[in-house]
């Protein structure tokens, strides 16, 4: 693993931060990390976890990076964030060649309503494949229902931290999935997000929902930019299997209607007052995308079955 320079910055804030210290950064330092966390392949949280929790010295670091994803994944990462950061992924030619795969129709959906959901956009294979990979991680057995409620350090809420999985990088990987994201961005200049995995158990005695409230992941502190969200359902979600609520049409006078609010808790109370979301519910394979200005969450699942979803998104390079 080479240092280019941000590996550097990199490790060195975070153990600035580590022991209580906020030393001054690049102004763009946040988008830098994002970047530079996709190329390699590393999710937030696990890297996180590891640099605050675990992390020895910088060689411990680049160590684990390297046991992580393996010699000759990091080489080409090195070169892809160096390319990156000497702007070779620059549109300079022909700014308006992206992949123009959504209807008309589609594409009106998503300019009135700031979300969309697409149909069968992975097979049903290859998302059992990752829902096996969940079970497996969590020791959970669909047909024992006593083992879908275990405690587990990495089952968050409703979310598993776990990024690390080659079926779930064959679905990162679709090409029919990142043409999608670059025709809503308008750029195929695009690097996805390693994102996470959802999992979301029946309610019953001795576990209880309490993720549905509806939000934003958004920080008034800084401009609030266009991106879009988005998670893959890996099995069927009827109505009463958890499905995402979202808020429709909310992004077209989320401005005006965001602007007296400083703190965006202030702003979800009131939202929370006056706004009423819809369900979408969906069958596996289901892509389900929405602006990040339109207020969603989860919903509480009275199914027989748990919920399982692969969250996805890209990043603008």
């Amino acid at each position: 693993m080479t240092d280019c320079n941000f590996t550097t910055l990199f490790y060195e804030t975070h153990q600035q931060r580590r022991i209580g210290k906020n030393e001054p950064i690049p102004e763009n330092f946040d988008h830098m990390e994002t970047i530079w966390l996709n190329f390699y392949g590393l999710g937030k949280f696990e890297t996180y976890f590891f640099l605050y929790a675990d992390c020895k010295d910088f060689q411990h670091f680049k160590d684990w990076v390297i046991q992580l994803k393996g010699q000759d994944f990091v080489v080409e990462a090195d070169q892809k964030f160096k390319q990156w950061q000497n702007n070779q992924y620059q549109e300079t030619e022909n700014p308006g060649a992206f992949p123009k795969v959504l209807s008309p129709e589609q594409i009106q959906f998503w300019e009135e309503n700031g979300y969309l959901k697409i149909s069968k956009v992975v097979d049903g294979q290859r998302c059992d494949e990752v829902t096996r990979q969940i079970c497996r991680h969590l020791n959970v057995d669909l047909n024992h229902p006593a083992t879908w409620y275990m405690e587990h350090p990495d089952w968050q809420g409703i979310m598993v931290q776990l990024y690390q999985n080659e079926a779930m990088e064959a679905i990162r990987e679709q090409e029919n999935i990142r043409q999608i994201f670059a025709d809503l961005y308008q750029t195929d200049h695009l690097v996805a997000n390693i994102e996470k995995l959802g999992y979301n158990p029946p309610e019953c005695e001795i576990w209880g929902f309490n993720h549905g409230k509806l939000h934003w992941d958004l920080d008034l502190d800084k401009p609030v930019e266009f991106e879009v969200q988005g998670i893959l359902y890996l099995n069927e979600v009827p109505e009463n299997r958890g499905p995402i609520q979202l808020v429709p049409g909310f992004h077209q006078r989320f401005e005006d209607w965001i602007a007296p609010f400083t703190s965006l808790e202030r702003a979800h109370t009131s939202m929370r007052l006056t706004e009423v979301p819809q369900r979408i519910a969906g069958e596996q394979g289901d892509l389900i995308l929405w602006r990040n200005t339109i207020p969603h969450a989860a919903t509480n699942n009275n199914s027989n079955l748990p919920r399982f979803v692969q969250y996805l998104s890209f990043s603008k390079l």
